[in-house]
C-alpha cells in the first residue's frame, strides 16, 4: 500500500504506560480465569471472542454490570448464522434507560455528582455563555416527571417519539423517558431541512415530537419554529387513515429571547417543555422490563440515492455493545468526563449518551466548533474533559489554525482523542501529540448501520499513525477480496470490510420498510457475511487502515484505490497548495467504451486565492504522481463552487459520480443533502468532461 508517506504511516506515536493495569488487560485475565484459558495478548483475545460468542458476550454482560429483572441462560449459539439476524439473550428482560439512570437512585454514591453538562456558543450580542449542569439525581427526577407526562399523554410501548431538536438536556431527558416506557426513539438534528425530516418521520409516524424554539449557530440565532410547523403540517397532509397521527409537539424554550408557540395547528397539540414537566408526578420511575431484542431507536442512513433506511436497533444490543466500547475498550470510569462533539442527528450522539452507564459526566455542546476556534478546548479545560470525541474533519481544520490547545490550557486533562466521520490521516497524529498532549489517539470506525464500532480505540495497545488500533472484541471483521472471492490475510492488501459472525448491535431490520431492502443492504453482496461497504486493509501491526467507501472506489486501469489516498495528500503538509484548497471531491468518470475509468478531482479554493490555474493543476498532478502513482493522477482537475454534502456534513461521492456519468439529478434524493443546489453545477461539468474523453 502506498497511501501516505511511509515515514509517517504506521509510525509508533503512543504507547500505554502500563498495559497490565488497563481495563482491556484486566478483561483478558478475567476471560483466562473464567474459562481456564491462556490467551497471551489482545490478538488472541480478539480471535477467541469472535469464535466463542456465547461465553464472550455473557462475560461482557457481567463485566459491564447490566441491570435486568431476568437474566438469560445463554447469549447465543456459537454457530448461529448472521442472517436472518439472530435473537440474543432469549428470556432476558431489561430496560435501557434504567441502566443509564442507575446512578441517580437514592442508593447510588454518585447521586449528587454532576451527570450532564450542557453548553452552547457564546451569545455574540451579550457575550454571555449559556451553560448549565445537572446531577444524576436531577436527571433521574426529570426523566421520571417526563415519563409520567408521556404516559398521561398516551405514549406506550412500541409508539414512536421523535426529536427535531438541539443537543440539550431536555432532548436527552425526553429520550430516557421514552425508553423507560418502551417507546421507540428517532432523532433529526435542528440543522436538517424540513423536507429531509419529513421523509424520515413519514416512515416512523411519531406520536410525539420534541423540539426547540430556536438554535444558536455560527454567531447567529436561527428560528426553528417555522421548520417545525412545516414538518407538522406535512405529516398531517399525507397521513393515511390508519396511520398514527402526531398528537403532541413539545417545544423547549432553548433561546430565551425567542418566542414559543402557544397555539395548536394541523390538529396537533403544542405545549412548552415546562408545561409537559408540570403534568408529571414526583416519585419513582417505572421501567418497563422489555425483551433484550426490543427496538430502542431508529437511525436513518444518508439516503442520497434513495429513501433513507430506517435502521432499527435493539435495546439490549445497544446497551451491551456501547458499554463494552466505553468500559472495556476505552477504560471509562467514574473519574472521567466524556465529551463528543455531535448533533442529535449523528450516531455519535447515541454513542455519547451511553457514557452515562459508567457514571461519568457527559458534555453536550450545541453550536459551531470553531467560533471561536478555542470554544471546545475552553469547554474541555473548564469541565476537566478526559475523553474528547470529535471528527477527523475538525482536527484537520484545527491544524490549519494557529490555535494550540495545550498552550492555551496547559492543565488540560484529556487522555484520549477519539476521531471518526472520515479516516484520520497519518500526518495529523504528530500534530495532535504536539498541540494537544500525550494522548491515546483513537481513530474509530463503525457507522449508523450498527450504531457502534467495528474497530477502534484500545487502552492496552500502542497507537500508530494512520491506523485504527484494533478490530473490536466480538466483531469478526475481515477484508474480502471480491476478485478471488476470499478473505485477505496478508497486511496492506486492500479489500471490502465484512463481518463473518453475528453481533448484538446487528439491526433488527428497517422500520416499516421491506425485508428485501435490509437484506440487499448488507447480506446480498457476499453470502453468509455482513458486507459493510468500506474499502480497507489490515496493517502489519494488527490494526486497520480505512481507504474510503467501497461504492466510491476508483479503478483506473484496473488499479483500485480509495479516494482517501488523494484527500490525505491534498490536506497534508507535503502539499504546498494545501492552504489554498478549502474542500475537495474525488470521483471516477467512465470512458466511452465503459471498460475503464479516469479520475476526476473537484476543488473548492479559497476566495482570496490568486493563482495561475494551469500551474496550480500541474503542481497538484506532479505531487500526486510523485507521492502516489501515475494511476492516481486525475485526468481532470476542475474548480467548483461547492462540494455536495449530507445533512451530517459528509461528502457525497456516489451521487456526483452518477451525475457526471450522465445520470439525471432527479435520481438523487436532494432532501438528504445539506446543500442540494450544489448538484446542479456537476450536471454541466459532466457533459463537458464526457465530451473530452
Amino acid at each position: 500500500m502506498d497511501s501516505v508517506d511511509a515515514s509517517i504511516q504506521g509510525k509508533l506515536v503512543w504507547s500505554p504506560t502500563d498495559p497490565s493495569a488497563t481495563s482491556m488487560d484486566r478483561f483478558r485475565r478475567t476471560i483466562n480465569s473464567r474459562f481456564s484459558l491462556n490467551l497471551q495478548d489482545y490478538n488472541e483475545l480478539w480471535e477467541w471472542s469472535c469464535e466463542h460468542l456465547d461465553e464472550f458476550w455473557s462475560t461482557v454482560w457481567d463485566e459491564t454490570n447490566v441491570i435486568s429483572s431476568t437474566k438469560a441462560v445463554k447469549a447465543i449459539d456459537d454457530n448461529a448464522e448472521i442472517y436472518p439476524p439472530p435473537r440474543w439473550f432469549e428470556g432476558a428482560r431489561l430496560n435501557f434507560a434504567e441502566n443509564l439512570l442507575r446512578h441517580g437512585l437514592p442508593s447510588s454514591p454518585l447521586r449528587e455528582r454532576v451527570a450532564v453538562i450542557q453548553s452552547t456558543e457564546v451569545d455574540t450580542s451579550t457575550g454571555e455563555l449559556d451553560e448549565t449542569s445537572i446531577t444524576f439525581a436531577q436527571l433521574y427526577e426529570l426523566t421520571a416527571k417526563v415519563a409520567g407526562a408521556m404516559r398521561k399523554r398516551g405514549i406506550k410501548k412500541d409508539d414512536c417519539v421523535a426529536s427535531y431538536s438541539a443537543n440539550n438536556i431536555e432532548n436527552l431527558v425526553a429520550f430516557l423517558a421514552a425508553s423507560s416506557i418502551g417507546a421507540v426513539w428517532t432523532s433529526a438534528a435542528a440543522d436538517f431541512g424540513p423536507e429531509g425530516v419529513l421523509e424520515r418521520l413519514r416512515t416512523v409516524r411519531p406520536k410525539m415530537l420534541v423540539s426547540v424554539n430556536a438554535v444558536r449557530y455560527n454567531g447567529r440565532v436561527h428560528d426553528h419554529l417555522a421548520k417545525v410547523r412545516g414538518v407538522v403540517e406535512g405529516l398531517e397532509a399525507d397521513r393515511g387513515v390508519n396511520e398514527q397521527a402526531l398528537e403532541s409537539v413539545v417545544v423547549v424554550s432553548y433561546v430565551k429571547s425567542h418566542p414559543v408557540p402557544e397555539t395548536s395547528n394541523a390538529g396537533t397539540e403544542w405545549c412548552s417543555w415546562d408545561a409537559l414537566l408540570s403534568e408529571g408526578d414526583e416519585g419513582e420511575m417505572q421501567f418497563e422490563q422489555l425483551d433484550f431484542n426490543h427496538p430502542l431507536w431508529i437511525l436513518f442512513s444518508s439516503g442520497t440515492t434513495g429513501k433513507p433506511k430506517a435502521i432499527t436497533h435493539r435495546a439490549g444490543g445497544m446497551l451491551l455493545q456501547l458499554s463494552k466500547e466505553h468500559i472495556i475498550h476505552g477504560g471509562l470510569t467514574t473519574d472521567d468526563v466524556f465529551f463528543q462533539h455531535t448533533t442529535t442527528g449523528w450516531m455519535m450522539w447515541n454513542f455519547l449518551i451511553a457514557g452515562l452507564v459508567v457514571g461519568c459526566p457527559i458534555v453536550l455542546y450545541d453550536g459551531s466548533p470553531l467560533k471561536p476556534v478555542s470554544v471546545l478546548w475552553d469547554l474541555a479545560a473548564k469541565w476537566g474533559v478526559t475523553t474528547f470525541g470529535t471528527s477527523a474533519a475538525y482536527l484537520g481544520a484545527l491544524s490549519k489554525t494557529d490555535y494550540k490547545p495545550i498552550e492555551a490550557h496547559p492543565d488540560l486533562k484529556v487522555r484520549q482523542i477519539l476521531s471518526t466521520g472520515s479516516p484520520l490521516r497519518a500526518e495529523l497524529y504528530p500534530y495532535i501529540l504536539e498541540n494537544i498532549g500525550d494522548v491515546l489517539i483513537g481513530s474509530i470506525t463503525g457507522g449508523t448501520d450498527l450504531c457502534s464500532l467495528f474497530a477502534g480505540h484500545n487502552v492496552a495497545l500502542p497507537v500508530r499513525a494512520g491506523e485504527i488500533q484494533a478490530r473490536n472484541l466480538g466483531m469478526a471483521i475481515g477484508v474480502y477480496d471480491s476478485t478471488s472471492s476470499s478473505l485477505v490475510t496478508t497486511p496492506n492488501t486492500v479489500g471490502d470490510l465484512i463481518c463473518r459472525r453475528p453481533f448484538p448491535a446487528q439491526p433488527l431490520g428497517f422500520w416499516r420498510q421491506p425485508e428485501s431492502k435490509y437484506f440487499d443492504s448488507y447480506y446480498a453482496q457476499v453470502p453468509g457475511v455482513w458486507y459493510h461497504g468500506d474499502f480497507v486493509c489490515l496493517s502489519p501491526h494488527g490494526g486497520l487502515v480505512m481507504m474510503g467507501r467501497s461504492d466510491g472506489i476508483l479503478n483506473p486501469g484496473g488499479i483500485r484505490f480509495g479516494s482517501s489516498e488523494i484527500y490525505e495528500l491534498l490536506e497534508s503538509p507535503e502539499n504546498p497548495l494545501a492552504s489554498t484548497i478549502t474542500d475537495s471531491l474525488v470521483v471516477a468518470l467512465k470512458t466511452k467504451a465503459g471498460d475503464d475509468e479516469v479520475v476526476c478531482l473537484f476543488l473548492v479554493l479559497s476566495p482570496v486565492a490568486r493563482i495561475d490555474w494551469e500551474g496550480f493543476k500541474k503542481t497538484i498532478s506532479s505531487l500526486i504522481r510523485t507521492k502516489r502513482s501515475a494511476r492516481h493522477v486525475p485526468r481532470f482537475i476542475e474548480r467548483v463552487e461547492e462540494v455536495p454534502k449530507t445533512l451530517n456534513g459528509k461528502k457525497v461521492e456516489v451521487p456526483v459520480k452518477k451525475i457526471i456519468n450522465g445520470a439525471s439529478v432527479g435520481e438523487i434524493n436532494r432532501a438528504t443533502l445539506g446543500n442540494p443546489g450544489s448538484l446542479d453545477e456537476y450536471v454541466g461539468l459532466g457533459e463537458r468532461l464526457r465530451g473530452q474523453l
